[in-house]
């Protein structure tokens, strides 16, 4: 449970953080959004390596240092899926930037996937949810919406009464909006086979240790094997590195345009990365892919709050669209205080022994 408290903190502290600062490198540098997804996965791949790596003394070594990965748990072929997919969404939905979307908008439409993972696990995973439940999830996600609407209506709006050019910036602007739809989705997707993936490795686990016990196999001294979410968050990582090199000449480019006032912006947008997906991957380990929705939700609701205020957006804002923000925020502060489902999951059981998470 501290773990799970602990994540909730660097989500909502480190995530908060990355994003403001992410909008004062989109001022400062706009066109450098892939070098800095680049720079994000090379930093946390660094700091995530001493969680799945074993230093230990070793006299048969020739080094003084005898440095390995621990034993793994996680399928490699779910550690690829994982990998891809998350690079795949994460240079999705930063170069969504360069369609002329705006941090809040972002950050609304993402808060989405709330009510679609509800709809998923329902379908797909015979999750049952109770009505309160699914009236918050209802009332974020129709407040979301709400939100996007204005904007985009505003944005006609604003188109209209300039001058009667061609609609080419609206045309990127919805085509941005479409990217952020399939990424909602695909966000929705990723955090449900998260979960699954952990149930499996736990049952795999257990499975072995039975086979092992049953057989009174004496097996040589390994080291424990890393957190499952520190596992995940690695290999996450590191397998995807290679994949910024499909376009190099881009990633030099970019680097060589950072203004010279956005190096420490960068830096510490990598750095409060590290912080936030490290939340993000606690919280899916030790919680639900729902209550990890719920919370990204939140903090992206927080998001909206700090950018409208801080960079001057509540200036613009119509009456629909502070009755949207403010149901929205109620709806998820409610949450919590619900009582929650009991019904059986169909990801596959916990182990013997094990503590079956809740809805």
């Amino acid at each position: 449970m501290s773990d799970a408290v602990l994540a909730l903190c660097c989500v909502l502290g480190g995530c908060q953080a990355n994003v403001f600062l992410l909008e004062l490198i989109i001022l400062q540098s706009p066109n450098t959004l892939y070098a800095m997804t680049f720079a994000q996965y090379v930093v946390v791949t660094i700091l995530a390596f001493p969680l799945v790596a074993n230093f230990a003394d070793s006299s048969q070594s020739r080094g003084l240092l005898s440095l390995r990965l621990r034993p793994t748990r996680i399928r490699t072929a779910h550690k690829v899926i994982l990998a891809t997919a998350s690079w795949l969404m994460a240079v999705s939905s930063n170069l969504v930037f360069g369609f002329y979307i705006s941090v809040p908008l972002h950050a609304t439409f993402r808060s989405s996937s709330l009510l679609l993972n509800m709809l998923a696990g329902y379908f797909f995973l015979e999750k049952r949810y109770t009505f309160p439940q699914v009236l918050c999830a209802t009332a974020i996600s129709g407040g979301l919406i709400a939100l996007a609407i204005e904007k985009s209506q505003k944005v006609r709006s604003t188109e209209a009464g300039n001058a009667p050019q061609t609609t080419e910036e609206e045309l990127w602007w919805f085509l941005g909006l479409a990217v952020l739809a399939g990424t909602t989705a695909f966000s929705t997707g990723l955090g449900i086979f998260q979960e699954y993936m952990y149930a499996v490795a736990r049952r795999r686990e257990e499975e072995t240790k039975a086979r092992e016990a049953e057989r009174n196999l004496s097996l040589p001294q390994q080291p424990p094997p890393p957190p499952m979410w520190a596992e995940a968050l690695f290999f996450s990582h590191a397998i995807s590195l290679p994949l910024f090199l499909l376009q190099p000449q881009r990633l030099f480019l970019e680097f060589a345009s950072i203004s010279s006032g956005n190096y420490m912006h960068f830096v510490l947008n990598a750095l409060s990365q590290y912080v936030c997906i490290t939340g993000v991957y606690v919280l899916n380990d030790k919680t639900s892919a729902f209550t990890l929705i719920l919370t990204l939700t939140l903090r992206k609701l927080c998001t909206f709050a700090l950018s409208v205020v801080y960079f001057g957006h509540y200036r613009y804002f119509t009456a629909v669209e502070w009755v949207a923000m403010v149901t929205a925020l109620a709806a998820g502060a409610m949450y919590p205080l619900l009582p929650k489902s009991r019904a059986p999951s169909a990801v596959p059981p916990a182990p013997a022994g094990g503590k079956r998470k809740e809805l």
